[in-house]
């Protein structure tokens, strides 16, 4: 009878060890260099998440190559949810050029949930006679030299405009976001698309003139801006993301536990200002399963645009 009860007890608290979760520390990669919006967003949800899981979570940058390295250290790591990614558009986009990736954009990761949107807007320097999308797409077709737009290194977001509103462009490469903003401030491009966060200041001081939202809803950030589908260009949706994604094979429980807690920092008022602080609005996603549907739908946007633009590399 006591080895019966021993038996019993050993086998609780081996049932006990497992449903631990986490039980040390996490890792957050991110897959570009300190400072940037995607390092903020993982910083702000590492920090909010942390005391509520119960366990720090580490934030590891591994910039460089679009982002595949960062990628192949959750896709090689242990599935046990010990190991997280921020993840953006970055691979789908990637893909859908053609770069040749050593893993599979949806197939290699357990999606956790969304954390925010950065709404992308259409903004001109000053000297372009436009104030509507409307009125650029005029200016454009009868215009006899194509307007230049600047585009930080993938310029498959240019195109999606470009294709929605029915016009010609001459694609001025960038290596960064940096240069071509610089370049677009002289008025040595006429126009570029980049997430809100990012030109708001310059926008607000009138060094810049934005003309639409890519969405179907305004942003927090800048409600007065109208959005392109209200512009009449609906083919021209799409936002900047930020979300949570762990490795392939992750046992489920663990992907609801993470993405519950995410959920929960999500509504707190620190980080929703910190958030809405850098031009994002925070988008939590109902389900894991709903984060990632939405992370598919996106993969096949970009395949639409690559293909229609011949763009794939």
């Amino acid at each position: 009878m006591r080895g019966l009860l021993l038996l019993l007890l050993a086998c609780l608290a081996a049932s006990t060890a497992r449903a631990e979760f986490p039980d040390r520390p996490l890792r957050l990669i991110v897959g570009y260099a300190p400072g940037g919006t995607t390092d903020i967003v993982a910083r702000v949800v590492a920090e909010a998440m942390g005391p509520r899981l119960g366990q720090p979570i580490l934030v590891e940058n591994r910039g460089g190559a679009g982002g595949a390295p960062a990628a192949m250290m959750v896709v090689q790591a242990t599935p046990d949810g010990h190991t997280l990614m921020l993840h953006t558009l970055g691979p789908n986009q990637a893909a859908a050029l053609g770069t040749p990736l050593p893993y599979d954009p949806l197939a290699s990761f357990a999606p956790i949930g969304m954390a925010a949107l950065g709404a992308n807007a259409l903004v001109v320097h000053p000297s372009v006679p436009a104030r509507t999308m409307g009125e650029l797409r005029d200016l454009a077709l009868r215009s006899p030299t194509p307007l230049r737009f600047g585009t930080p290194s993938l310029g498959l977001t240019t195109a999606l405009f470009a294709q929605g509103m029915g016009i010609e462009f001459e694609e001025v490469r960038y290596r960064g976001t940096s240069a071509a903003l610089n370049d677009l401030l002289a008025g040595r491009v006429d126009a570029y698309t980049i997430a809100l966060g990012g030109i708001l200041s310059h926008v607000q001081s009138g060094a810049l003139r934005a003309l639409a939202i890519a969405g179907r809803t305004r942003s927090q950030v800048m409600p007065d801006l109208p959005t392109t589908v209200e512009a009449g260009f609906p083919d021209v949706i799409f936002s900047s993301w930020f979300g949570l994604a762990t490795t392939a094979g992750t046992p489920p429980d663990r992907v609801r536990r993470l993405h519950a807690v995410l959920n929960e920092v999500l509504s707190q008022p620190e980080v929703l200002r910190r958030l809405l602080g850098v031009g994002l609005d925070v988008e939590p996603s109902p389900t894991p399963e709903d984060f990632g549907r939405f992370v598919a739908e996106d993969h096949a946007l970009w395949q639409r645009v690559a293909r229609r633009g011949n763009l794939r590399q």
